[in-house]
């Protein structure tokens, strides 16, 4: 964050059946049309001049292209925000894509931490899977949450790593809405720590009312552990299925599991699975019955399964981890295609 170009390229282009727009009238586009009826067939394309960390990851132009291949089987494309941190030279946008048919959907995060490239690769390996499974069901899928954090390695939008001292700004820090544990009248957080965790949110609480989640999935890593497990924030907890599943998928993928014990939180583990936690993450507001908005209760979007996935990062290798993260994608999509599932 601390590197500035003079005289950027302009790094993203919406191109419309008509013409094309300036990314820096997005904004424009979201407010006439993003929340307000059918989004309009459009596209995105990244300049190349947009470098990603050289790791073995896919360049963010490749992972933007996977993604919109979506829109050939009828799906919509939302702008949710353009994210440019303190001292970015540019924005880049922070992308979600539905089926065209609403209802009680399936939704897929990824990419909340940039130092976790797995997921975001694996969505775009996997994309098949997610086009079938949307034939089926609904389905919103917001693949890249940070991609200034992805295309810099850098976990936060204020800082490359985790600290235990100093506050990261994540994307997918809900506490400006969840109730505090300690007075319910009120959120844990006055107001959202970022724009595009209050853009993120924001959108999920949206699209929520025509696409309620009923199943949730967020594709996480830790470079600070050496065995992996499955955080299960739902109802059933630690006895949810598709918990049990995923477990079973990430063994056969060679992900060393952390079957008992705890988590490098505190957090007690049972058979590699997490029951529900308070840790203030968009995977608590996707389980939550309630939320506060605009300092009043009002119900939450309260999915009955939200599975967060998280895989060791130093010690498996990103191949193996990006495979892993596509397995699961693709057993769960099996498992859910049939909307009676």
């Amino acid at each position: 964050m601390h590197t500035v170009q003079s005289k950027p390229e302009l790094p993203v282009v919406l191109a419309k059946a008509r013409g094309k727009v300036s990314a820096w009238l997005v904004p424009l586009l979201i407010a006439s049309s993003m929340f307000v009826g059918p989004a309009p067939a459009a596209s995105l394309e990244l300049s190349n001049a947009v470098r990603t960390h050289p790791d073995g990851r896919l360049p963010i132009q490749e992972l933007f292209r996977a993604y919109q291949t979506l829109l050939e089987k009828g799906w919509r494309l939302d702008i949710v925000s353009q994210s440019q941190p303190q001292g970015r030279a540019y924005p880049l946008p922070i992308i979600a894509l539905r089926t065209p048919q609403a209802g009680e959907a399936v939704w897929i995060l990824s990419g909340i931490h940039g130092e976790e490239p797995a997921g975001p690769n694996a969505i775009a390996a996997s994309i098949e899977a997610i086009a079938i499974l949307g034939e089926q069901r609904p389905v919103v899928l917001l693949p890249l949450n940070n991609p200034h954090g992805y295309v810099n390695n850098w976990r936060y939008l204020n800082m490359a790593t985790y600290s235990e001292t100093v506050e990261g700004q994540s994307v997918g820090d809900s506490s400006h809405l969840l109730v505090d544990p300690d007075n319910p009248a009120l959120a844990r957080a006055p107001a959202a720590s970022s724009s595009e965790a209050d853009a993120i949110t924001a959108y999920v609480l949206r699209q929520a009312a025509s696409y309620p989640p009923a199943i949730s999935i967020d594709l996480h890593e830790d470079n600070l552990i050496s065995e992996g497990y499955v955080y299960s924030q739902g109802e059933l907890g630690t006895a949810d299925p598709l918990a049990l599943a995923a477990v079973r998928v990430l063994e056969e993928n060679g992900i060393p599991l952390k079957m008992s014990g705890e988590t490098r939180f505190g957090e007690p583990i049972s058979g590699g699975i997490i029951g529900p936690v308070v840790d203030g993450s968009i995977d608590e507001l996707m389980s939550a019955g309630s939320i506060i908005v605009d300092g009043q209760p009002r119900p939450g979007p309260e999915a009955g399964t939200v599975l967060v996935f998280e895989t060791p990062a130093d010690r498996v290798g990103l191949q193996t981890r990006i495979d892993a993260h596509s397995a699961l994608l693709r057993k769960l999509a099996e498992q859910l295609a049939s909307p009676e599932d």
